[in-house]
């Protein structure tokens, strides 16, 4: 009988132990990555910015859609040696349910930025904001900052500095937020 019931129990026990195997890799993921996460999921503030391209985005538009949103500027050195790679994983997931948007904070207006994209022949979007009233809004001290939005609209990672965006870990971060895991991949409790 105890060994029957021993037989029984012990699966139910190492299932409770091991807990769900997806969840853990995506908290994982977000401490390989170095990104901090948002346990309280703040709702994002809403703006409307040009972008490069002339046509104005407003963020609350794009709810529905994983947002990855990062602060820079043509003269930060640590914001151009990510760059490179944000390319990459603007390239990867720009035709799924991904929206990238980067927003340059650089006071001289649209040209010297254009210039810098059209040299280095990156293709993802930039957004203008030479007043830098993003900044108060996001509670960005810093750049290069990034904020990871999910489909709901709320803001569950932030990352300051440098990053290579083109990491495999960072690639499966996106993956299993697309498949409509994002609230598993802040669950730092149970």
């Amino acid at each position: 009988m105890k060994e029957k019931l021993l037989f029984l129990i012990t699966p139910l026990i190492l299932l409770s132990f091991l807990g769900n195997p997806a969840r853990g890799e995506e908290v994982n993921l977000f401490s390989k990555m170095k990104i901090q996460p948002i346990v309280d999921k703040k709702k994002i503030p809403d703006f409307c910015l040009e972008g490069l391209n002339g046509e104005k985005v407003q963020l609350k538009a794009l709810k529905g859609k994983i947002i990855f949103l990062n602060f820079w500027a043509t003269w930060c050195g640590p914001c151009k040696e990510e760059m490179p790679s944000m390319e990459a994983l603007y390239q990867h997931f720009k035709d799924r349910n991904f929206i990238f948007l980067t927003i340059s904070l650089d006071f001289g207006g649209q040209e010297p930025v254009r210039k810098f994209i059209e040299n280095h022949r990156y293709q993802f979007p930039v957004l203008l904001d030479s007043s830098g009233k993003t900044l108060d809004l996001f509670e960005v001290s810093k750049i290069p900052t990034t904020l990871i939005i999910d489909k709901n609209g709320k803001m569950i990672g932030r990352i300051i500095g440098p990053r290579n965006w083109s990491s495999p870990e960072f690639f499966s971060l996106i993956e299993q937020m697309l498949q409509d895991r994002p609230s598993r991949v802040v669950s730092l409790k149970d």
